[in-house]
């Protein structure tokens, strides 16, 4: 990573319309420091630091600093523990995705998927309903207040996010979502 001339510094901050307060507490640097690199003071400036004003520049640049909540999906699609297989079947074919959350009294209890459903079309699954030991395990759970940055570690390793608020499932996120929000 090349990062950017330090007089750029005062030009990044003029591009964002912050006050060298503001500034300085999404960098997470002292403003003082921030001030004296801008004014010429520190030559040298470490190269940790730098990083930090361009790497929050970019996310902010990127859109990166939206939150969980303003971009997860609302509607979720999902069913109720034992609710018909068929009726889950249903669901995902009409939407056209591979699994959904499985809810028991407002709370996730794991995940349906067409796998395991296409493993139930041999035995009779006319009369099937949705039970716990059939379920993949639940998504991770995040607050809406979760920066997307912090989200992007979340799903290298989970496809999807459930985004809680004040103790209630808010939305789901993901990963194919996220990518294409940052490909914009």
């Amino acid at each position: 990573m090349i990062l950017p001339e330090i007089e750029e510094i005062k030009i990044i901050r003029d591009r964002m319309d912050l006050t060298l307060k503001e500034f300085a507490s999404k960098c997470k640097l002292d403003v003082s420091w921030i001030n004296q690199v801008e004014s010429g003071k520190i030559k040298d400036p470490s190269y940790l630091k730098m990083k930090k004003i361009f790497d929050m520049y970019e996310f902010e640049k990127h859109g990166l600093e939206k939150t969980a909540g303003e971009i997860c999906i609302k509607k979720i699609i999902s069913v109720e523990l034992n609710t018909p297989i068929q009726k889950a079947n249903q669901k995902m074919l009409k939407t056209g995705i591979s699994q959904i959350p499985v809810f028991n009294n407002n709370e996730c209890v794991g995940m349906i998927t067409d796998k395991t459903i296409l493993g139930l079309i041999g035995s009779d699954a006319s009369g099937l309903k949705i039970v716990p030991e059939m379920l993949e395990i639940p998504p991770p759970m995040v607050d809406v207040k979760m920066p997307l940055h912090s989200l992007l570690n979340i799903l290298k390793y989970n496809e999807y996010v459930l985004v809680r608020k004040e103790g209630f499932i808010h939305g789901i996120l993901v990963r194919q979502d996220v990518n294409k929000l940052l490909d914009t």
